[in-house]
């Protein structure tokens, strides 16, 4: 039993340090394309450039004015066709392997991810990075916000499976099983040593 509460806090302890061990591929390229004009260049990218990925990645950054009725994803393909076909992969029906694109409509209110084949996230996982920036989005803090979608899909893109949160959870629950169940054991023991003290005087 002591073994057990052991491991499992050692498996605990040690979780936090072997992630951080895979977590240390800056961007392979920061590009900004702010046509809303409403970033600050001069604070965006070096907070870019100093998020960590799990794999090397190009991130993309591109803002637009558009309205509340329009389609985000149509409005980011038809720029990137017109623009910056190097975001499409070669057979053009998706986007380029290595990519992430955080895209963003400060007028009709619009937040877009997308991603290459090989980075792609759960809807889940998405809508997470999307939320990551919400609330400063809503401030009109486009730059800060921006910075805080991208360090949420560097966080979950290509995410080890000992970083998910479903593993981390069953991890911990284990372990505080384990730590109770050994107390409650190290309990009866004492309380049944007493006991046969006493029985024996």
């Amino acid at each position: 039993m002591h073994r057990l509460v052991g491991l499992m806090l050692v498996l605990a302890a040690l979780l936090p340090a072997g992630a951080a061990a895979a977590f240390a591929d800056p961007p392979v390229s920061v590009q900004v394309e702010d046509t809303a004009g409403v970033l600050d260049r001069n604070q965006l990218v070096p907070a870019l450039e100093g998020i960590d990925f799990y794999e090397p990645t190009r991130v993309a950054i591109y803002t637009y004015n558009g309205r509340t009725g329009d389609n985000p994803n149509e409005e980011v393909l038809r720029f990137a066709r017109s623009g910056h076909p190097e975001w499409i992969s070669a057979d053009g029906q998706k986007w380029a392997d290595g990519l992430f694109i955080f895209a963003l409509d400060p007028v009709g209110r619009h937040v877009g991810t997308y991603m290459g084949e090989d980075r792609k996230v759960s809807l889940e996982q998405r809508q997470d990075i999307q939320d990551a920036a919400r609330d400063l989005l809503r401030d009109a803090q486009w730059t800060e916000g921006t910075v805080a979608g991208v360090r949420r899909a560097a966080e979950l893109i290509s995410q080890p499976w000992y970083r998910s949160a479903a593993f981390l959870i069953t991890a911990w629950v284990t372990a505080g099983t384990a730590a109770l169940g050994a107390a409650a054991w190290i309990i009866v023991r004492a309380v049944t040593r007493s006991s046969s003290r006493k029985a024996c005087l």
